[in-house]
């Protein structure tokens, strides 16, 4: 028998409990492309780039891969969730100090 935790809390999941799948990706929107962009030479912009990394000795690429995770919570966390899904409040909450 499988026994899940809630991945918020910790507390031991019975048989009441919320799955959240996120899943981020890169975005894409066609309609940002001009005209200024279909002229560019795209093979000299990467030439460019591969030189940069032969000099530099390496390769800064950003990962645009989707990337999927899955989170079980129990009630009370699923509620804290579902206010405030990106933690705002927690951020708002804390007292950092200017200097």
């Amino acid at each position: 028998m499988l026994h899940f935790s809630c991945d918020l809390c910790g507390r031991q999941l019975g048989d009441r409990r919320y799955v959240v799948k996120l899943e981020v990706f890169s975005s894409f929107d066609p309609e940002d492309i001009d005209e200024a962009d279909l002229e560019l030479d795209h093979l000299q912009a990467i030439s460019e780039e591969l030189e940069e990394c032969e000099l530099s000795g390496e390769a800064q690429l950003e990962d645009l891969s989707t990337q999927r995770r899955r989170y079980d919570l129990c009630p009370r966390c699923r509620e804290k969730f579902l206010r405030d899904p990106l933690g705002r409040d927690t951020f708002r909450r804390l007292n950092f100090s200017e200097n």
